[in-house]
C-alpha cells in the first residue's frame, strides 16, 4: 500500500507540471489564412471529378456492351 502511494505521489511530482503544458493553447494571434480563397479546394477537387467521370463513363460502356 506505502509502495502504491509512493509511486503515486511520484507520478503526480512528474505529470503535473507538464500538464499545463499539454493542455494551453498555442500563442499566437489569428488563424493563419481567414479567408475563404485561401481554401484549396481546386488541387484535389478537379482530380476527384476527373477519375469519377472517367470510372462512370466506363461504367456506361460495360452496360451498353452487356446490353447488345
Amino acid at each position: 500500500m506505502q509502495l502504491a502511494l509512493r509511486a503515486l505521489f511520484f507520478l503526480g511530482l512528474v505529470v503535473l507540471p507538464c500538464a499545463g503544458a499539454l493542455l494551453a493553447q498555442p500563442v499566437g494571434g489569428p488563424p493563419p489564412c481567414w479567408p475563404p480563397p485561401c481554401i484549396p479546394i481546386d488541387g484535389g477537387m478537379s482530380a476527384l471529378l476527373a477519375a469519377g467521370l472517367l470510372f462512370g463513363g466506363a461504367k456506361a460502356a460495360q452496360m451498353r456492351r452487356r446490353r447488345a
